[in-house]
């Protein structure tokens, strides 16, 4: 799932920005990649994390930050 999937809900946006301290908008600004906005590495990682703990899918870190954690290859 990427982050503007999970983000859609907004239950689950509120729950994500309370989980790491940013703004339900600056959530959708990284998700768009408004105006070039992306998440830290510090901040993909804690999206990461956090999106595991809300459910119902994790939103990996690679999916924010391709240029830091390539994604892997399906074997």
């Amino acid at each position: 799932m990427d982050l503007s999937t999970f983000i859609a809900d907004p239950e689950r946006k509120a729950k994500l920005a309370s989980a790491t301290g940013s703004s339900p908008g600056y959530l959708w600004q990284i998700a768009t990649g408004w105006r070039g906005k992306r998440a830290s590495v510090e901040l993909a990682q804690t999206i990461e994390r956090a999106t595991g703990e809300i459910g119902p899918e994790c939103v990996p870190k690679e999916s924010m930050r391709p240029d830091v954690w390539p994604a892997s290859e399906a074997a």
